[in-house]
Parts: structure tokens; C-alpha cells; sequence
């Protein structure tokens, strides 16, 4: 079968103990929530489980949050199996997941992580911000931090704009971030502070 015929369907709850494994083998534990709070955040409609799945295989998964008010995406987690990675399945999954938006979407916002200069971590950095970027995704000028327990965590934050969007207004860029943190992480008691010490920096971003 082409990986052209891959179809993506809505997980749930009950699936939750399958992708919190593979996340934690795809992602760092400073970029995790706890296992309760995915429970948390999965319980509402707005926040969701994707998974990608080619004749019934798991090729691999997402976690987006759908905004109520602002026609967007917040893709909070993707990653690819790695038995089918390198072979063009991670592009043909985001642009499947844009697709089916409604008229109006503006685009999706996505962190990425600042490369390290650990060489083995730097190339899967770099190979991540290369895959966004190849699929249209621009930094934006803001000093972005992930907000955890720990403090805020250093990292980019990338806006892949729809065709027709060449201006992301500094309004909509606020609103974005401050639901996102208000929801994805409630979890962080100073999330609010750690808003606060880049908020300032966030302006108008124009795409060419």
C-alpha cells in the first residue's frame, strides 16, 4: 500500500496508556505531563488524540489542542513510529491533519526545541525544526518559553500559516499562547510569571 492511503482517525481515553508510553520513548521528560493530566486533558473535547494508521498499523500519533475562538491549531505533540520513519509519513500526516479544517484556518503553532550543542541531540533537533520548516512552518520572533514546574523551558515557537494568511496579528499570537497556557498547562503554578517574561516581546509577524 502507498503511504498516500493512510487515514487518520480520533482516539480516546481508553487509548491513553498505549500513547503515553510511546511518548515518553519520543520526547524528553521535561516536555511531559504527567500521566493524570493527559487523563485531564483528554476528557475534553477540545484536546485530542490522533492516530495514523496504514491497514490497521500504527504509523503514528498526534496530540492537538482545537481552539474555540481563534480558527487554528495547537499541535501540542507528533511523532512518527520509527519503523516507518524517513519514508515521507510525517509530512503526509500533518498535511492530512490541516486538511479537513474548516474555512477560515488561519494555520498551526508548534514548539519546537532549541538545538543543543550535544552533537547526537543537536542532528534529531535540527532534523525536527528541517521537517517543519520543509512543510512551511516560520519561526516566530518571540523569546518562547514552555512553562513547567520547573521553571520556563527555552524554545522556539513555529506557526505554519495557511496559503492565503501573510499576517499573524500580535492579538491573535496573545490569545494563542495565553489559552494554551491556561489549558495544556494548568498543571504549572507559575505559568502566568512565565507568560509574563516574554509576553511583552510579542509582536505582529508578516509571512511572505
Amino acid at each position: 500500500m502507498d503511504n498516500n492511503e493512510i487515514e487518520i482517525s480520533e482516539g480516546n481515553l481508553t487509548e491513553l496508556k498505549d500513547v503515553y508510553q510511546r511518548l515518553s520513548a519520543d520526547f524528553p521528560a521535561n516536555e511531559l505531563k504527567d500521566y493524570s493530566h493527559f487523563q485531564f486533558l483528554l476528557a475534553n473535547e477540545k484536546y485530542k488524540l490522533l492516530w495514523a494508521k496504514q491497514e490497521e498499523e500504527i504509523v503514528g500519533y498526534a496530540l492537538i489542542y482545537q481552539y474555540e475562538h481563534i480558527p487554528a491549531l495547537w499541535l501540542d505533540y507528533m511523532a512518527i513510529d520509527q519503523h516507518y520513519r524517513n519514508a515521507g509519513y510525517g509530512s503526509l500526516f500533518f498535511q492530512k491533519m490541516i486538511q479537513s479544517k474548516r474555512d477560515g484556518f488561519i494555520g498551526t503553532f508548534v514548539e519546537v526545541e532549541i538545538p543543543e550543542e550535544d552533537e547526537d541531540t543537536r542532528v534529531q533537533q535540527l532534523r525536527r525544526i528541517n521537517f517543519y520548516e520543509r512543510l512551511g512552518a516560520r519561526r516566530l520572533n518571540i523569546p518562547y518559553k514552555l512553562p513547567t514546574n520547573d521553571g520556563g523551558f527555552p524554545m522556539y515557537l513555529y506557526f505554519r500559516p495557511s496559503s492565503n494568511v501573510h499576517r499573524l496579528p500580535k492579538e491573535q499570537i496573545e490569545a494563542a499562547i495565553e489559552e494554551v497556557f491556561q489549558f495544556i498547562h494548568s498543571d504549572v503554578t507559575d505559568r502566568h510569571a512565565i507568560l509574563d517574561e516574554f509576553s511583552s516581546f510579542i509582536e505582529d509577524d508578516y509571512f511572505s
